[in-house]
């Protein structure tokens, strides 16, 4: 969790983003009014009401809404509850789950199915899956991975598979930046009807192959319950809970 912190939270990197870091705080801005988000915070619990007002504060200036990620470790012990007291809506709890990859004394198999994609062709099929699947509009994570594409190709790898020409299941896989032993994986979505054909194992498969080929000694997931049991299977132990809050605008 040290590593991670410091790699992940503390020295995050993402290109047209402004970053704003302390030793107690990090905060990352997008240019659009979704995706903002606190990476990293450290305070005693005497001031900790204050700095998230602060924040809040920031952000209701600049019309944007940010998210607030808890890990269990994070001090000070109660930010959860402080943050529900402000207005913060409670997401979904996660488990933090990282793989040693130094496990693998084989490299897993390449898996043909999972086309990597490189364009927006492929980049707006990797989030139709997500779209398809919620109901939702991410309009704006399509331009944010598009953007890492564009600007940093070589710390992101977009995967999606195809039936009959049809975009049914995708994920990404994100090095933060080139000091990091770790990557992180994301996405993971498959739609309804595609289900149980093994995708999410073939997309997990191929992102380990790749993060061990590309040198990192650690991958991470935020698992949901669903996701969880499967990546056990592979090796990722839960090192913490994690839980999002999220701030929306007044104005929105």
């Amino acid at each position: 969790m040290t590593q991670f912190n410091c790699y992940e939270r503390m020295h995050i990197e993402i290109p047209g983003w402004e970053i704003y870091s302390d030793q107690s705080l990090v905060r990352v801005v997008s240019p659009d009014v979704d995706g903002s988000f606190i990476a990293y915070f450290k305070s005693d619990a005497s001031h900790a009401s204050d700095v998230v007002e602060q924040q809040m504060d920031y952000f209701y200036r600049l019309g944007k809404n940010f998210e607030w990620k808890v890990y269990d470790f994070d001090e000070p012990s109660n930010m959860e509850q402080i943050l529900l007291d402000k207005g913060f809506y409670q997401q979904e709890e996660e488990s933090f789950m990282v793989l040693d990859l130094n496990a693998y004394e084989v490299l897993p198999e390449l898996q043909e199915q999972c086309i990597e994609v490189f364009d927006a062709c492929g980049i707006r099929d990797a989030i139709e899956v997500k779209r398809i699947q919620t109901g939702e509009d991410f309009s704006a994570y399509y331009l944010h991975l598009l953007n890492l594409k564009q600007t940093r190709p070589d710390n992101i790898r977009i995967y999606v598979i195809y039936d009959e020409g049809q975009p049914v299941s995708s994920a990404w896989m994100i090095f933060n930046n080139d000091h990091s032993p770790f990557a992180g994986i994301w996405g993971g979505s498959t739609v309804q009807s595609q289900r149980g054909r093994g995708h999410y194992q073939a997309l997990l498969k191929q992102r380990i192959r790749d993060s061990i080929l590309a040198g990192k000694k650690y991958l991470y997931i935020d698992a949901s319950e669903m996701s969880r049991p499967i990546v056990e299977r592979y090796g990722f132990k839960v090192i913490s809970k994690t839980v999002p809050y999220f701030y929306r605008h007044p104005d929105y």
